[in-house]
């Protein structure tokens, strides 16, 4: 388990740096978490984290017996360093560098970063299958890929990708976010982080997969299933999406939850995104706020 952990950790530290700037991997466009969803009501958008950089190159034991990555040559540290210098909105050159680079270097230890920036940017440019095909892709490759299973999680349950049905989005939805809630729980904080860095970078995966299983319960009925793992991923992430807590308040609605249900709405209004949204929040506020002063019905006399 020890070289296990080592790979997760590696993930962990290149995330947690990304996210406090020490690294130059592009993190997601900035309106990737909080825009608006474009079909149904509640259909949310995606809801993303920094992709990984600098992996250690070390074996998994769980990745069906593949040789330890050879020593990373010159040319490749170079054509992986110009691939992570590339600003995020040369969003072509990422993919069209990221893909010349996967089929370069077959045994390369920085394929999981090349595949979650993939993913990334995808979800960014709206192509949704791509990020699906890219994603699963990835997770063939190491089902130890923490953030592209949090991203994929996180993204299943709100997507329509060709080749799977509901279901089957649901249930890779599900396994994927407790597979990524599991890692997790192995990880040990390595020496170039502190224990606050950790400790949100952490976080911030932990609460993709509360946000998908959310989802998930949400599509599925599973209306007490999806405010409990909501409200997880919103007390995680140090930036909500904003999305959950609408989607939090409507289920503590239909709980009778009137209290919680007006504080998610208020946190869904105050969030800086959609204009529509912020006034169906502030609706859903105002309703949450009426049922929670409003007397209960008399029965009926004697």
């Amino acid at each position: 388990m020890g070289d296990h952990r080592s790979i997760l950790n590696g993930f962990l530290f290149s995330l947690a740096m990304l996210t406090l700037g020490g690294l130059s991997v592009a993190a997601p466009a900035a309106n990737a978490k909080h825009s608006a969803p474009q079909q149904q009501a509640t259909t949310p958008p995606a809801q993303t984290s920094a992709p990984a950089a600098q992996p250690q190159p070390t074996l998994n034991p769980q990745s069906n017996g593949k040789p330890e990555p050879p020593p990373v040559s010159k040319e490749e540290e170079d054509d992986y360093q110009a691939f992570a210098s590339l600003k995020p909105q040369q969003a072509d050159l990422i993919v069209s560098q990221g893909q010349a680079f996967l089929r370069k270097y077959a045994l390369s230890s920085y394929r999981p970063n090349v595949y979650s920036r993939l993913a990334i940017i995808y979800l960014n440019t709206n192509q949704l299958d791509k990020l699906v095909s890219t994603g699963q892709l990835a997770l063939n490759e190491d089902p130890d890929n923490l953030p592209v299973l949090a991203l994929m999680a996180a993204t299943l349950p709100r997507t329509q990708p060709q080749g799977l049905d509901a279901s089957q989005r649901l249930d890779l939805a599900e396994r994927y976010a407790r597979r990524a809630i599991r890692l997790s729980a192995t990880l040990t904080r390595p020496s170039g982080l502190t224990e606050e860095q950790f400790e949100r970078a952490k976080d911030e995966q932990l609460a993709m997969a509360h946000t998908g299983l959310g989802l998930v319960s949400y599509r599925r009925g599973d209306t007490a299933g999806s405010v409990s793992e909501l409200d997880q991923a919103t007390k995680l992430d140090p930036t909500p999406d904003p999305i959950d807590f609408y989607l939090l308040g409507d289920g503590e609605m239909k709980l009778k939850k009137f209290t919680e249900a007006a504080a998610a709405f208020d946190r869904c209004a105050r969030a800086q995104w959609d204009s529509q949204w912020q006034a169906r929040c502030r609706d859903g506020e105002a309703a949450a706020q009426k049922a929670s002063t409003a007397k209960p019905s008399a029965g009926p006399k004697p």
